[in-house]
């Protein structure tokens, strides 16, 4: 009897094991048949502006290929983690998508976020892509950092070129402290600014603050002839004070500005200012089609195209060009060296070369704002 129940005891336990084998094989299976992709960026907070549109162009480029059968017969798994544009937030989530839901690629509007995860991507082999913003200080991070988005210092230098056009000398400019990402547009700014003998003054602010009146008395002592304001919602909150204080010099800013709540806190006080934006060829087919696709599925056009237009772009090159041309796991390495070779990709934004150093950058240029909307000058 003994004999017979060890017996028996160890045909169980080959079982178990046996079908505990054939479970991590079929779960492997599963687990080969998708390719994970993530997304991190502010969807809520007062940057939501730049990500609540653009999570929506993701996925409709996602359900695009997914339609079609996915990439080699695998379908496209999107997981999308809120960080609302705080750093501290976007390594949480990078963390969860990496460790938990094993992801290699990683889409990420928060500017400070890239960097923050920046060493840890490069240890973890995967690869980042940003989609909002390009610049040399970001595509030069580490060589799994990409970025396929609006070039960061052409805010500035467009801002500079159209106030010298028309004959300014004295300029203040205002900025977040929040990352280094508008530190480089105020740089840019004065760069380009000097070039014509115009003269900078710079005041930063910190990005929870909602008082600026001690700036802004320091400027109005100044009287520049164009105040620069350079932030996120809270550009509102600095116009509408500005005037209130007797501040006359005209505004110029971000695209951001075109944000609902950012023109709520201005209070009035944002129409007619100067912005430097970004918008599509109305002209191209592929446009019209991917913006009525858009008002379909969100019930308006994108508030800033410069957020939704480069990050379906961005997908659509990884669908399209770099993912059938891996074959197996799908690494972040294997990714990486695929980007470096993208050349000539016709997108909703234009022609897309990625350069050596991990960039597709697109000119931003200057707008004013009519209406709550920008018109291009």
């Amino acid at each position: 009897m003994k004999k017979t129940t060890k017996i028996a005891l160890g045909l169980a336990v080959i079982a178990i094991i046996f079908i505990l084998i054939i479970l991590g094989v079929n779960n492997n299976s599963n687990q080969d048949n998708v390719i994970k992709m993530g997304y991190i960026g502010p969807i809520t907070g007062p940057s939501a502006v730049l990500g609540m549109d653009a999570i929506k162009s993701i996925e409709m480029a996602v359900d695009e290929t997914n339609a079609k059968g996915g990439v080699n017969g695998r379908k496209i798994q999107l997981i999308v983690e809120d960080d609302k544009y705080l750093s501290k937030d976007t390594v949480n989530a990078y963390n969860k998508l990496v460790n938990v839901d094993k992801v290699k690629i990683i889409l990420i509007s928060t500017y400070g976020g890239v960097f923050a995860v920046a060493d840890q991507a490069k240890a973890d082999g995967v690869v980042i892509i940003d989609p909002l913003d390009c610049n040399k200080d970001l595509a030069s991070a580490s060589k799994n950092i990409f970025c396929i988005a609006t070039e960061t210092e052409s805010i500035g230098t467009s801002l500079a070129q159209n106030l010298s056009n028309n004959g300014g000398k004295k300029a203040a400019v205002m900025y977040s402290t929040k990352d280094s990402f508008m530190s480089i547009v105020a740089n840019a700014f004065d760069s380009e600014f000097s070039k014509n003998g115009g003269i900078t003054m710079k005041e930063g602010f910190n990005y929870d603050d909602t008082d600026y009146r001690a700036q802004l008395l320091k400027i109005k002592e100044y009287n520049p002839d164009a105040l620069i304001i350079l932030g996120h919602d809270e550009q509102g909150f600095i116009m509408k004070q500005a005037r209130e204080l007797g501040i006359k010099a005209k505004f110029m800013t971000t695209g951001t500005i075109t944000s609902p709540v950012a023109q709520q806190n201005a209070n009035g006080a944002a129409e007619g200012a100067l912005l430097a934006y970004w918008d599509s060829a109305k002209n191209n087919s592929n446009v019209k089609d991917f913006e009525t696709k858009f008002i379909q599925k969100v019930g308006r056009p994108a508030i800033l195209p410069l957020t939704t237009h480069p990050a379906y772009d961005t997908v659509k090159v990884l669908t399209d060009v770099v993912l059938p041309k891996i074959s197996g796991n799908v690494t972040g390495n294997k990714v990486s060296a695929e980007l470096l070779k993208v050349s000539n990709y016709q997108g909703i934004t234009g022609t897309i070369t990625i350069d050596k150093d991990g960039g597709a950058r697109i000119k931003e240029s200057v707008y004013k704002l009519v209406k709550g909307n920008p018109v291009s000058l």
